[in-house]
């Protein structure tokens, strides 16, 4: 089998749940994140949390 028809076999295995469940994991893995990092609350959490750890980590707060 060549190396053309692998890919389209893999493309076809996918179907439409592929880019389904590839922009779920987007979703979850980038823009949560970083729509959670703009709410008050969670930012004052990171704040009080950064000041409970043993070692300084470069660029937080």
């Amino acid at each position: 089998m060549s190396e053309k028809q692998k890919g389209e076999s893999f493309l076809k295995k996918g179907g439409k749940w592929g880019a389904i469940i590839g922009a779920v994991w987007i979703g979850l893995n980038i823009v949560v994140p970083l729509a959670l990092l703009r709410i008050p609350a969670v930012q004052k959490y990171l704040t009080a949390f950064k000041d409970k750890l043993p070692f300084d980590i470069p660029g937080l707060g």
